[in-house]
């Protein structure tokens, strides 16, 4: 059982993030879709809703009102984060991981994508937010967009659609974009492999994702060869919040764990 958040205490933690996100897989494993987002356990999801924007299916090409068009809208409410921080949405029976979720992102491969986490979503499958196909939206039906991420795999109103988040995977050299996952600790995305495996260490479906950059020894967080008071007042102005160098232990969330390595470990580091 998860213990949900007071409307209080949920306004003083950072909102989710999106994490993880498979488009496809190549065979054995195909139509593997999910999306995943960290999160601080117990947060709320009312009113949140992913949204993804691509193309329209009968349109002629990225000229001609292909771009921007919402191809899936899910809805958060009535869900929480659950004790292990990672939300996962899917409705895939090849993975072995349950979903938080179980909803078709309907993720469209070998095409530009842009995946975004909104607030006060008003919106339908079909809609067209880039009327001019000009690569900015001319409608933002939320109040607000908590975080995104685009996949570009062909060039940007030329031979495919436009994208609309800052965070981008890709381009690749035309070679496709499966899946991506967030460094929670360099908040940098990176590309996944092409076949998805359970037995994967980067691609932790249900899990915190491990994290991306080298530190010079466990808790020096500022990388200056020792653990010290510089370190642990690092750790506490990230006290709660998702993504940041400060999260020694890998799990998505600067908490008690990172304090209790810090402490432990304190003093030089063996180089």
């Amino acid at each position: 059982m998860v213990l949900l958040l007071s409307s209080s205490t949920a306004a003083l933690v950072p909102p989710p993030k999106l994490s993880e996100v498979r488009i496809d897989s190549l065979p054995p494993l195909v139509n593997v879709e999910y999306i995943e987002l960290m999160g601080v356990a117990g947060y709320p999801l009312d009113g949140l809703s992913i949204v993804v924007l691509g193309d329209d299916d009968d349109a002629l090409g990225p000229q001609l009102g292909n771009s921007g068009v919402v191809e899936s809208v899910i809805s958060l409410s009535g869900r929480v984060v659950p004790t292990d921080r990672a939300f996962l949405i899917h409705a895939s029976g090849l993975l072995l991981v349950d979903p938080d979720l179980a909803a078709d992102p309907h993720l469209e491969d070998a095409d530009n994508l842009t995946v975004l986490l909104v607030r006060g979503a008003k919106l339908f499958v079909g809609d067209d937010l880039d009327l001019d196909d000009d690569g900015a939206l001319d409608h933002e039906p939320w109040s607000e967009v908590l975080d995104g991420v685009s996949f570009v795999w062909g060039g940007e109103g030329v031979t495919s659609e436009w994208t609309y988040a800052p965070s981008r995977v890709g381009p690749a050299g035309g070679i496709f974009i499966f899946a991506a996952r967030r460094c929670l600790d360099t908040d940098a995305w990176v590309m996944g492999a092409m076949s998805y495996s359970a037995a994967s260490p980067t691609e932790t479906v249900g899990r915190a994702n491990p994290p991306c950059a080298g530190v010079l020894c466990l808790g020096d967080i500022n990388q200056d060869g020792s653990r010290d008071a510089a370190d642990l007042s690092i750790l506490l102005l990230h006290w709660d919040e998702l993504g940041t160098t400060a999260d020694i232990d890998g799990d998505g969330v600067v908490a008690a764990g990172d304090l209790s390595l810090l402490l432990q470990s304190w003093g030089a580091c063996d180089l």
